[in-house]
């Protein structure tokens, strides 16, 4: 199963989290986690169909900016929301 590695500032928690899940594409996988654990993570990731613009999702260390990109059995997949901010 591809397993999607959740950051700590979009699990609610105080840690990050790994979670195993279903899926064929990374648009099937952020559904699978939804239907499990909650909508929250895949409404953080997208929007109107796409990944949002300060979100940042890797499958097996690449970038990926397509949701019908294919997963595999083994995928890692990671959100990592950008940075932002600083001193003024």
């Amino acid at each position: 199963m591809p397993t999607i590695k959740v950051p700590a500032v979009l699990s609610g928690g105080g840690a990050s989290s790994r979670v195993e899940v279903e899926g064929e594409t990374l648009r099937e996988a952020f559904d699978a986690h939804a239907a499990e654990h909650g909508e929250s993570l895949r409404d953080s990731v997208i929007e109107d169909g796409e990944i949002k613009e300060f979100i940042n999702v890797y499958v097996d260390g690449d970038e990926v900016s397509d949701l019908e990109v294919p997963v595999d059995e083994g995928s890692q997949i990671r959100v990592i929301p950008a940075a932002s901010g600083g001193a003024r």
